[in-house]
């Protein structure tokens, strides 16, 4: 039987262009722009206008960076950190069936409070459950004994100003340590725990701090990221404040802190 051998198909060839003569190239040259209405010119001059005066408006709105002295608001008369507004989630009234009260399960910090959801309470227990493990270094331990001698409650809100990572409230009978909803997403006790000392230092002192309060606050928190994150778990963006802040000597660092508020 013999082979039928196909012909690949053939396109067809697409002539070349032909070169225009000097005659008609110098007569497309000479040939006048066309004419556009004079309603169209304006409407482009002033898109453009438009599009200048925006791009220098978000240029402008561009905030310049915060200095780590400032990444914590400064106190209020009432909070350790003046996080303005602020919302408890838990207590809202949608959610009264599934608030929750425990007392925190481990012997040094017995005394407080956990309120939130289920949830918020087990990850506050186990932050609570990490900051009793933390070896009795003085900054941790003075914090650690204020927190529990306070009785301390402690529950996750939303803050107006939410650079704040946590803050504390006094001046209505036990101080309510408010840690920033964020924290919530990844449940890493660590981060908690870490925030715990940073507003026990404040209690210790008994309210509101100091720019020299504040400075011992920023001392111990410190202490307790390098023991905190050992492992994979990423530290707060507070641990990197601090150790940048503490970089400097001691005086550098308050005249930085009263720069950004504190007294």
């Amino acid at each position: 039987m013999s082979r039928v051998r196909l012909r690949p198909p053939q396109l067809p060839r697409i002539p070349r262009a032909r070169r225009l003569t000097p005659a008609e190239a110098a007569a497309l040259k000479a040939r006048p722009w066309p004419k556009l209405p004079w309603w169209l010119w304006l409407a482009a001059v002033v898109t453009a206008a438009a599009m200048v005066v925006v791009a220098l408006g978000l240029f402008r709105a561009a905030p310049a960076p915060l200095p780590v002295a400032a990444r914590r608001s400064p106190p209020t008369a009432d909070q350790s950190h003046g996080v303005g507004d602020y919302r408890v989630p838990a207590l809202a009234p949608a959610n009264r069936d599934r608030l929750a009260r425990r007392q925190a399960g481990c012997p040094r910090l017995s005394a407080l409070t956990l309120v939130g959801t289920a949830g918020e309470v087990a990850l506050l227990e186990a932050a609570a459950e990490r900051l009793c493990a933390l070896r009795s270094v003085a900054p941790i331990e003075r914090s650690r004994a204020a927190l529990q001698r306070a009785a301390v409650v402690v529950q996750f809100a939303e803050f107006e100003l939410g650079i704040n990572e946590s803050t504390t409230v006094f001046g209505s009978g036990r101080p309510v340590v408010l840690v920033n909803g964020k924290f919530q997403v990844g449940g890493r006790p660590e981060r908690i725990a870490a925030l715990l000392v940073h507003e026990g230092s404040h209690v210790a002192d008994g309210g509101p701090p100091t720019a020299a309060a504040e400075l011992a606050a920023r001392k111990g928190e410190l202490e307790a990221c390098g023991r905190l994150f050992t492992g994979d778990v990423r530290p707060n963006r507070s641990c990197a404040d601090a150790a940048a802040l503490l970089a400097d000597d001691d005086a550098t660092a308050l005249d930085e802190l009263r720069k950004a508020g504190y007294r």
